[in-house]
C-alpha cells in the first residue's frame, strides 16, 4: 500500500512520463483540475494524465495531490495527497491480449469491484473463450498496511456468437493473512432479435457451508418501435459492496431487494418520456419506489436540455414526494448555464416544516485548454432550516508535442 505523501511523488511520476518523448504516438494528455467550495473553506487539486508510450504500452493516473477542510485552527487532518490509479498498460496479440500494472480498479464479471495495487491480465483464447486474471494488495484508504494482506481472483466466459455470452468467476481476499472474502461468481447475457436478458449472482462461500447469494441482478426488456420495456429485480447485501475496514461497515449487513418496470417512449425526434415503478425490501419493511421523467432535448446533440421529473420514495420512518425541473442551456461563445429546482414534500414533517426545497444555479467558461465553472446552491431539509453552499472549479489540459 502506497504510505501518505506519496500521492505528490505519484504526480511527479505521472507529471515525468507524459513530458517523454512520444516516439511518433499519439499525444499523451495531462488534465489538472482546482476545486474550492464552501461553507467551510475547502481545496481541492486532482491531476490526471493517460496516453500511448509506444504502439503497445499505454498509461494512465489519476492523482489527489491534496485537500484540505478548514483554515488555521479549524483544519482537519488528512490532507496528503494520494493515487487513485497509476497503471501501465499492455496490449499484445493483435490486440487480443492485454496486461495492466499498478494501482487501479478491477471489474470482472458478477464479482465486486476492487481497488488494488498490483496486476491484472486478460486474453481472448480460441472457441470464443475469454480468460483473466488479477492479484495484489486491497486498497483500504486511512488504513494502514498490514503483512499478508492480498486479494487473487479471474474469470473464464465464453462468448455465443454475436448474440450474447456466460462467465464465471472466483474471488478471495485476505487480510492479515485470514480468509476475508471467498466468493463465486456467474453471469450472463443475450440479446434475441428486440428481446436483451441478462443477469449475475454472487455467491459467498467463505462459511464452507450452502453458499449464501451476496449480490444478484435479473432483467429481461423488449423494444417495440419507440418503445422499451423492462423487468428487473436485484438483490445487495452491503458486505458484497463495503470493505471491512470502510467506516460504512458500522452500518451492518441488512441486505435489501428491489424490483419493478421501466419503460421508455421516444415521444418525439428530441422528446423522451419514461419512468419505473417498483418495491424495495429492507429489513423486512417494503416501501414503494415510483417516478416519472420527460427529457427534451434543445439540439440534435443533446447538448441543451429540460428535464422535468416526479418521484416517491417510501420509508417506514417516513417516506416523501417530490418534483425537480433542471434545464441547461449552451450559449453563444464559450458560456453554458445550467439550472435545477427542487421541491420535496414529507411524509413527516419533522418540525421543520411541510416543503423542502433545493435550488441551483450555474455557469461554465471554455477556451482552448482552459475550462471553469462556478455554482451555488440553497437548501433547507429535517437536518438543516437553511443552508447555502458554492463551488467552483478551475482546469487546465495540456498534449505532449
Amino acid at each position: 500500500m502506497i504510505a501518505r505523501g506519496t500521492g505528490a511523488l505519484a504526480a511527479a511520476l505521472v507529471a515525468a512520463g507524459l513530458a517523454a518523448p512520444a516516439a511518433g504516438a499519439e499525444p499523451l494528455r495531462l488534465r489538472a483540475d482546482a476545486l474550492a467550495g464552501t461553507p467551510s473553506p475547502v481545496g481541492l487539486l486532482v491531476l490526471e494524465g493517460d496516453g500511448e508510450l509506444d504502439e503497445w504500452l499505454t498509461a494512465e493516473g489519476l492523482v489527489w495531490l491534496g485537500a484540505g477542510a478548514g483554515v488555521g485552527e479549524r483544519a482537519e487532518p488528512g490532507t496528503d495527497g494520494d493515487a487513485l490509479v497509476m497503471a501501465l498498460r499492455a496490449r499484445g496479440l493483435g490486440g487480443r491480449a492485454e496486461g495492466r500494472l499498478g494501482r487501479m480498479v478491477v471489474t470482472s464479471g458478477a464479482l465486486r469491484p476492487l481497488h488494488v495495487d498490483g496486476v491484472a491480465g486478460r486474453v481472448r483464447l480460441p472457441h470464443r473463450i475469454d480468460a483473466e486474471a488479477f492479484a495484489g494488495v486491497p486498497i483500504a484508504p486511512g488504513a494502514e498496511s498490514r503483512s499478508w494482506d492480498w486479494v487473487a481472483g479471474g474469470r473464464v466466459g465464453r462468448r455465443l456468437g454475436d448474440w450474447g455470452g456466460a462467465g464465471l468467476a472466483l474471488l478471495e481476499r485476505r487480510d492479515a493473512g485470514r480468509l476475508a472474502v471467498r466468493e463465486l461468481g456467474l453471469d450472463g447475457s443475450a440479446a434475441i432479435g428486440r428481446h436483451d436478458v441478462r443477469g449475475k449472482v454472487a455467491l459467498d462461500l467463505i462459511d464452507g457451508g450452502l453458499p449464501a447469494a451476496a449480490l444478484a441482478e435479473l432483467a429481461a426488456a423488449t423494444r417495440r418501435g419507440a418503445v422499451r420495456g423492462e423487468v428487473f429485480t436485484t438483490y445487495r447485501s452491503p458486505s458484497h459492496l463495503v470493505p471491512a475496514t470502510s467506516l460504512f461497515s458500522v452500518l451492518g449487513d441488512v441486505p435489501s431487494v428491489h424490483g419493478g418496470v421501466r419503460g421508455t417512449w421516444r415521444a418525439a425526434p428530441r422528446l423522451d418520456v419514461g419512468g419505473d415503478a417498483g418495491l424495495r425490501v429492507l429489513d423486512g419493511a417494503v416501501a414503494e419506489q415510483v417516478s416519472a421523467r420527460a427529457t427534451l432535448r434543445l439540439d440534435d446533440r443533446g447538448r441543451g436540455a429540460v428535464i422535468a421529473e416526479l418521484r416517491r420514495a417510501g420509508a417506514e420512518d417516513g417516506g416523501w414526494t417530490g418534483a425537480r425541473v433542471a434545464g441547461r442551456v449552451p450559449l453563444a461563445g464559450a458560456w453554458r448555464l445550467a439550472s435545477e429546482l427542487e421541491l420535496v414534500v414529507p411524509d413527516e414533517d419533522r418540525g421543520r416544516g411541510r416543503l423542502w426545497p433545493w435550488a441551483m444555479a450555474a455557469a461554465a467558461w471554455s477556451r482552448g485548454p482552459w475550462d471553469a465553472a462556478v455554482a451555488i446552491e440553497a437548501s433547507a431539509s429535517a437536518e438543516e432550516r437553511g443552508r447555502l453552499d458554492a463551488l467552483c472549479r478551475v482546469s487546465r489540459r495540456w498534449e505532449a508535442p
